[in-house]
């Protein structure tokens, strides 16, 4: 199919078919001319739908990687507490382990 140029009238099917028929060569090229831009219009309604689905898959997935984020935050603060509260009780419980066994070192060297 040839294509029509802004020097050459149009060439397309709508525009040969209304010829044939003797239609007035201007309004013809009118009507080819608003045939390509109702589809145009048309392309444009299908890929803006296409857009804004695509755009709300996003959002939800980006709203469930937001959701997992804060839920791997909040897992890893409670490990850092719990990981604080046993520092405070091991480091004690080995301060008082190696006192005994020092001291009972001390005893065996000595004694």
């Amino acid at each position: 199919m040839l294509m029509a140029t802004q020097t050459e009238p149009a060439t397309n099917a709508i525009f040969r078919a209304l010829r044939s028929v003797d239609v007035d060569p201007d309004l013809a090229y009118e009507a080819a001319e608003e045939s390509r831009r109702q589809a145009g219009e048309n392309v444009i309604t299908v890929i803006g739908a296409q857009l804004t689905e695509f755009r709300a898959e996003l959002d939800t997935r980006l709203t469930r990687i937001e959701a997992e984020i804060k839920s791997q935050t909040v897992r890893i603060d409670a490990m850092g507490s719990r990981i604080d509260v046993l520092q405070r009780v091991i480091w004690p419980l080995i301060g008082l382990l190696a006192t005994t066994v020092f001291g009972l070192l001390y005893r065996v060297v000595t004694g």
